[in-house]
């Protein structure tokens, strides 16, 4: 098998001239279409039935509904197939509705089958017979005929198919089709068949809404809500909210209202409503609650976007969002719920004025539903205000007796109703004390304090939460501060080890937990996920800090020291096999604590804290492991500050090894900004130049900093050898960014001493020797040195896929081996290196996707390179589709001007040129030239300099020299060769 693993690839190769009647070549695609959809979707359904029959399917369904709810919300199952399993008519499901991919998502989710070897995602290998190693087979094929773009199929390659796909469905129980089979095998064939083309052109856009996340296809994210009979005195309100977004003309409707008034339960309801099929419109719901940055708000806006939560925080989620807006087709409302933490920060206007960008590039397709207390005004940005008011004492009786659940009649509602200034929060607080206390010992708490409840509803709300507290138990009560502990949402586990702070004996912490539950203090939005209202929140430290200070403060450390030693075991399974995404969308779940938490944990190491010294020590084995895992998940400039504060608490006298791994660490911070800095556009030149050489700068000095401290304590280092390897790839690669060809063996000596201690002191199968080859076979590519690198690349790949299985890292090597076969190719004689190149370089793209939903930036070059590959070996049409979709990665990834854009669609047209499509290639040479102008970007700088020219110089009146200065120097041998092909870009 080919690098890659890439199996059965369907041909996308030039056909020739097209005839009048199909070829037999034709008809073999599709008589494998019609096997795959006459037979294949029967055949899964006919498997899924043996285990959830029509009897049973829909009691089935209904217990798993809050999973495939989850599935919903990512965007695994559409809405057009949640109609299926869940009729809006009210009749029962029928299996014979669902499609390939929910019977496959079904399958996968509510039957107890073991996933197959290489999982359920992957071809299986072909000695796998097992059912769950066909039903995947069957969904591999079905992708695999969705990519391509002609149906011609090889005779040789159609009986090696034909036959795997039929074993597959005689394996699922379908031995009694094996003579309809046969006789479809030779039907003959009716091209306009429109079942055929129409269920093939659904799998295309639907494979295509799975791999470049187009936006044009979004489902709606919503949050869990309470039916419409639950949801007392806001049903004008609702539908006010709703006929105003409707209508097309408002831009912002903001719900407005006083602390509990229920603007939340209103969002939740108004997102559903809204997001109902006959309304045409997709929504996203948004969590803003305690996002107080425009990074956290922004974050929060963009994982409502995608089917996954993004694991990746990009450097600037401004310019994702805008890139994602101008792309959709559709009518799209954002609900932003709770959005005053950041619309009362000192981000507001840059917040306000990204709203205003969305809408403008999404050519007035996005529109707001934003909660706040306050309103705002923008002129760019018109609003219309549904202010909630407190309930009519009628609305307020009938929420009481309600929320007053098992209470049978109630003879002072009314008093108790005025007592709660009819406001929704303080009555659903009350409600269910009822329960356990006399309306006249509520009556007496909540009569303790005069207060005038017309002037401030916030005292009536707060006077409901402190009758409550008062009426906890001493655990209840020592609970409900502890809680105020957390930063948004927490889970069980964190609740759990805050608890151990209570001074009651014997209590069951859980149980007390759950109590708050029962009396509205705290909510429960997800199961064993807990949060407070902000209001409640608020109350809860207040209260803490005056009267329970100690308790608090005891919560706060056992909090940090939960949060840091589960993200030293998010990092150690970020480096385990095939866990690289499960371990980043852990950290996504908590990312408001363990952002927090972090710079606690630093502040309480800067103030000799040995609490949280001696309780997070965990986080400082294989420390570098553990920083390179948080590079991943933290926003580049809170990573940078979280490194620069944790430097300051050690010591180079007593801990030498820390400060060397900091520094190092921090050095390729300063190198990464020095690289952006270089396709940046947003820097004057005379300030770029000023911020580059200061990057560099601080780059050299933390490295030879780092190199003094390693020789001065060398002793140490031996005793860790992960810390001695990192230092040494560290200033291996450090030497290599300075290009200086005397510095070539100095770089040897240290990747070599890194090897040696990889060998004798680590694993061999550890993730940082298969680091220390790949950054080896790098510089030996540099220096061409073509056997080595080969050599290194290839044993660096090997280690990363034995002991790390689909990860960035992994997928990084792969790319790496295509660099390296891309620039051999036309230089070493013998195996074909494009046709290598390729299968490593589809291989890299399919694993960036499967790690990042849509793609990465990572992958952004490796597209272009892949189509260049294509390029040359003339199969244009692949090589076409990959360029659109590096194009496509590089609008929702990067910056609106950009080095990498450039050179996607200079390369571009230098295909569209070779095809004949002359204007199309003048247009888009056009588009990246002038791109690089504002970039002061010169040709002479650019890596396809030679067949831009070569372009350009035959079309001068469109290109004048004074518009666009070719910089060409004499032309040798070296430059005429050049022009005959496009360069590749190293994708590192």
């Amino acid at each position: 098998m080919a690098a890659g693993g890439i199996s059965f690839p369907i041909s996308t190769g030039h056909c020739g001239p097209s005839v009048a009647g199909p070829s037999e070549e034709k008809t073999n695609g599709t008589r494998l279409t019609r096997l795959l959809i006459d037979e294949g979707t029967e055949a899964l359904r006919k498997f899924f039935d043996s285990f959830h029959p029509e009897s049973t399917l829909q009691h089935t369904l209904k217990n798993n509904r809050p999973k495939l709810e989850q599935l919903k919300r990512k965007r695994v199952i559409f809405d057009t197939q949640w109609e299926n399993l869940f009729p809006s008519s009210g009749k029962p499901p029928n299996s014979k509705e669902f499609d390939i991919t929910l019977l496959h998502v079904l399958l996968r989710e509510m039957v107890h089958l073991k996933a197959p070897s290489n999982g359920w995602h992957k071809m299986p290998s072909d000695s796998d017979e097992s059912p769950e190693a066909s039903i995947v087979r069957i969904k591999c094929y079905r992708n695999e005929l969705c990519h391509s773009v002609s149906t011609v199929v090889p005779n040789d390659e159609f009986e090696v198919k034909w036959n795997m796909i039929s074993l597959s469905l005689e394996v699922l129980e379908v031995a009694a089709y094996r003579k309809k089979l046969q006789s479809l095998k030779s039907a003959t064939i009716d091209h306009d068949a429109r079942l055929v083309e129409e269920e093939v052109e659904q799998w295309r856009r639907e494979k295509e809404l799975e791999k470049s996340g187009n936006v044009s296809e979004l489902c709606s994210c919503l949050p869990d809500d309470r039916p419409e009979e639950h949801i007392i005195g806001r049903g004008e309100q609702i539908k006010d909210i709703k006929d105003k977004v409707q209508s097309g003309i408002v831009p912002v409707v903001l719900i407005t209202g006083g602390p509990g008034f229920g603007k939340t339960t209103v969002a939740k309801r108004v997102a559903c409503e809204l997001a109902k099929a006959e309304n045409k419109r997709i929504v996203l719901f948004c969590r803003l609650l305690r996002k107080t940055t425009f990074n956290e708000a922004t974050m929060e806006m963009i994982n409502s976007c995608h089917k996954e939560v993004n694991t990746q925080v990009p450097e600037d989620p401004r310019q994702k969002l805008i890139n994602w807006c101008k792309q959709i087709q559709n009518q799209v409302t954002f609900v932003l719920d709770n959005a005053d933490g950041v619309i009362e920060s000192e981000d507001r206007e840059s917040f306000l004025d990204c709203l205003c960008d969305l809408r403008k590039h999404s050519k007035k397709h996005v529109t707001f539903v934003i909660t706040t207390r306050t309103t705002f005004q923008n002129p760019d940005l018109p609003s219309e205000e549904v202010m909630l008011h407190p309930l009519s004492k009628e609305q307020a009786k009938d929420l009481l007796v309600a929320e007053a659940k098992n209470v049978q009649e109630l003879s002072q509602a009314e008093r108790i109703v005025d007592l709660c200034g009819c406001v929704p929060l303080a009555l659903c607080i009350v409600g269910p004390l009822l329960s356990d206390y006399t309306e006249e010992i509520l009556i007496e708490n909540l009569e303790k304090e005069p207060l005038d409840i017309l002037e401030d509803d916030q005292v009536s709300v707060e006077k409901a939460i402190e009758t409550s507290f008062d009426l906890l138990t001493e655990a209840g009560q020592e609970a409900f501060v502890l809680m105020s502990t957390f930063k948004g949402s927490f889970d069980s586990g964190a609740a759990e080890a805050v608890m151990k702070a209570c001074s009651v004996p014997g209590i069951r912490h859980m149980s007390t937990v759950r109590s708050l539950k029962k009396r509205s203090l705290i909510e429960q939005p997800s199961s064993r996920r807990y949060e407070m209202h902000p209001l409640i929140h608020s109350y809860a430290r207040k209260i803490g800090q005056a009267k329970h200070a100690d308790l608090l403060a005891r919560g706060e450390k056992l909090a940090c020291v939960y949060f840091m030693s589960r993200l030293a075991n998010n990092a150690e399974l970020y480096w385990k096999r095939d866990s690289c995404k499960e371990s980043l969308s852990s950290f996504n779940k908590d990312r408001s604590n363990f952002e927090h938490f972090l710079g606690n944990y630093a502040r309480g190491r800067r103030e000799k804290d040995e609490e949280i010294m001696e309780g997070s020590q965990t986080l400082l084995e294989s420390f570098p492991q553990k920083c390179m895992y948080l590079e991943k998940c933290l926003h580049p400039k809170n990573y940078a500050q979280i490194l620069e504060q944790l430097l300051d608490t050690f010591d180079s006298n007593n801990q030498p090894v820390h400060v060397v791994e900091l520094l190092c660490l921090l050095g390729h911070e300063c190198r990464k900004k020095d690289q952006k800095k270089q396709t940046s556009p947003n820097l004057f030149v005379g300030k770029f130049g000023k911020c580059r050489k200061k990057d560099q700068k601080k780059y050299s000095e933390r490295m030879e900093t780092a190199e003094e401290i390693y020789r001065l304590n060398a002793a140490k280092f031996r005793e860790n050898p992960l810390s001695e390897v990192y230092f040494h790839n560290s200033y291996a690669r450090y030497l290599s960014d300075k290009k200086d060809p005397k510095e070539n063996k100095r770089i040897e000596k240290e990747t070599q001493s890194a090897l040696d201690v990889s060998v004798t002191s680590l694993c061999y199968l550890h993730p940082e020797t298969a680091a220390t080859l790949l950054l080896s076979g790098t510089n030996a590519k540099r220096r061409k040195q073509f056997d080595t690198a080969t050599r290194q690349l290839t044993k660096a790949l090997e280690l990363f896929k034995r002991c790390l299985g689909e990860h960035f890292m992994t997928a990084e090597a792969l790319k790496a081996l295509a660099d390296l076969f891309f620039f051999l190719d036309g230089k070493a004689e013998g195996e074909d290196n494009l046709t290598i190149c390729i299968d490593y370089y589809k291989a890299a793209i399919e694993m960036f996707d499967d790690l990042v939903e849509g793609g990465s930036k990572e992958s952004i070059l490796t597209l272009k390179n892949c189509a260049i590959c294509n390029q040359k070996r003339r199969s244009f049409d692949e090589a076409m589709n990959l360029f659109k979709k590096a194009e496509q990665l590089a609008e929702r990834e990067l910056e609106e001007k950009h080095e990498w854009k450039v050179s996607i669609k200079t390369t571009w047209a230098i295909l569209h040129d070779e095809m004949g499509n002359t204007d199309k290639a003048k247009e888009m040479m056009l588009e990246g030239l002038s791109m690089a102008k504002k970039l002061k970007l010169s040709i002479e700088k650019m890596r396809n300099k030679d067949p831009i020219r070569s372009f350009i110089n035959r079309y001068p009146k469109e290109f004048p020299e004074t518009e666009f200065p070719r910089g060409e120097k004499k032309k040798g041998k070296k430059e005429i060769r050049g022009k005959k092909k496009n360069c590749s870009e190293d994708s590192q």
